[in-house]
């Protein structure tokens, strides 16, 4: 995704809004660790962040039971002092039944993201 304010966006695979298609979405009745790697960067290769998020999201038999479990934890990596406000979180949509993430930047700063996503799903 790429960013222009402090406006939180969902990222996705694909750079449209968050879809059955481009979110991690869990099968009914599964439990899913994840390990989420993010970064910001500023388009002209100035201001950059980078964090980790780490957590634990479960579905029951519809998408509306997807929630996460207990706090995920946000590690920042490196940063300069520029990107302070940048921020990122982790979340449940009960919409899509899916792990989202979201960044949010700063106001009249192009930052450019990427995220990878790491899980290990188990189904019950």
């Amino acid at each position: 995704a790429s960013t222009t304010d402090a406006t939180t966006t969902v990222l996705s695979t694909t750079g449209a809004a968050a879809a059955a298609t481009n979110q991690v979405v869990l099968a009914n009745n599964s439990a899913l660790y994840f390990i989420a790697r993010i970064v910001g960067t500023v388009t002209n290769g100035g201001d950059v962040k980078s964090w980790t998020i780490e957590g634990t999201i479960k579905r029951g038999n519809t998408a509306g039971t997807t929630a996460l479990v207990g706090s995920t934890i946000t590690n920042l990596i490196a940063a300069n002092t520029g990107a302070a406000s940048w921020t990122v979180a982790a979340a449940a949509n009960t919409s899509l039944g899916c792990l989202q993430i979201s960044v949010t930047g700063q106001a009249a700063v192009g930052i450019r993201w990427a995220c990878e996503v790491q899980t290990v799903e188990a189904t019950f």
